[in-house]
């Protein structure tokens, strides 16, 4: 499997990259909880679906509470099998189905960075086969070809060397995994003439998202959040539900010249997030591919980033709504005005059809 940057073609279904992890403090303190920010994500991911988009999620695939990779892959089963049963009902005697009737239900696309995909079992892949495509994002995708791909999951507990080395190696994993899920990429099957196409992503919707305890060079939230604010590819930033995305909305908000949030700086993420030192110091040792940012850069170019969008909000997140409407997404904790604020930009994109 090998991989490089594409457009998607105008005749691929869009695909929907969702942001979303869980920060239980930040949600209690707005007297929400896990279900509440499950129940945003399902009401936000059905209509994409049911208008026949497809949604790109790179979560990891360990059944705990807090993870939402399963709670899509039920709900793109559930809405395939109403889809099959309309289409039934609604098939002429004889005859051919309509446009409308033909229409598919979008699936999962699910962007695994190594070493996550390594716990995705053939049986796994097997049960969900019809609703999710896995990406995987290999060392020698990323640009580690000096590295084997099949490194051991789980350092011995002396080999202190041994384990910064794959930490180092996830984060760069992860780091490309999102570029991936930005760009698009081709997949080449062996023994299959014609790759197959994952798009890039047409919007990304997000919510929640850890600040501190997260693998990688910053918080994934940030780093895809710049990805998009450098190309403006449209952006959905829900920040009133906590975690880094209402850390980010308030810096969006903040006055053209004003100072960042102390979480955007190096020395904030270095004070919440030990390991980064251990990531800093393989950095010294093995170089970064050329598409992928230490923790340094990775901040830097995140604050410039928000400089430029705090001129123009509308044009920076490029979301299908005015200023007072972006404004309002980046502030509300009211869950129908989000939702309702969501679907109108991405209709206005052109993403989702008019209702």
């Amino acid at each position: 499997m090998s991989s490089n940057s594409i457009s998607a073609p105008n005749s691929t279904p869009p695909l929907v990259a969702i942001s979303v992890s869980f920060e239980r403090e930040n949600l209690l303190a707005r007297g929400l909880g896990l279900d509440h920010l499950r129940e945003l994500l399902i009401r936000v991911s059905r209509p994409l679906l049911r208008a026949g988009v497809s949604l790109a999620y790179g979560g990891h695939w360990a059944d705990t509470e807090d993870n939402f990779t399963y709670d899509l892959l039920r709900l793109v089963s559930a809405e395939k099998a109403v889809e099959s049963e309309r289409r039934t009902a609604e098939r002429p005697p004889g005859g051919v189905e309509s446009a409308a009737a033909s229409a598919q239900t979008g699936r999962l696309i699910n962007h695994s960075a190594w070493p996550y995909y390594q716990k995705i079992t053939p049986a796994i892949e097997a049960q969900w086969i019809n609703v999710c495509r896995i990406v995987r994002v290999t060392p020698s995708m990323a640009g580690l070809s000096a590295l084997p791909e099949a490194l051991p999951q789980a350092a011995s507990p002396d080999d202190e060397a041994r384990k910064r080395q794959d930490l180092w190696c996830e984060a760069v994993c992860l780091s490309t995994m999102r570029r991936f899920a930005l760009d698009g990429i081709e997949l080449f099957i062996p023994d299959v003439p014609q790759a197959e196409t994952i798009p890039p992503i047409a919007a990304r919707i997000v919510l929640g998202g850890k600040v501190e305890g997260y693998r990688g060079f910053a918080p994934g939230i940030f780093e895809e959040v710049l990805l998009n604010l450098e190309v403006r590819r449209p952006l959905f930033l829900l920040g009133g539900f906590g975690g880094a995305s209402e850390v980010l909305a308030k810096a969006l908000l903040g006055e053209p010249s004003g100072s960042m949030p102390h979480e955007l700086t190096e020395s904030g993420q270095r004070e919440k997030t030990p390991a980064l030192a251990n990531l800093a110091d393989v950095g010294h040792i093995l170089p970064l591919p050329a598409s992928v940012r230490d923790t340094s850069s990775l901040l830097s170019d995140l604050q410039t980033a928000i400089m430029k969008a705090r001129i123009d909000l509308p044009a920076a997140l490029n979301c299908g709504l005015d200023d007072a409407e972006v404004r309002q997404l980046l502030t509300t904790r009211n869950m129908r005005e989000a939702l309702k604020l969501v679907q109108r930009g991405l209709t206005h994109l052109g993403v989702m059809p008019a209702v």
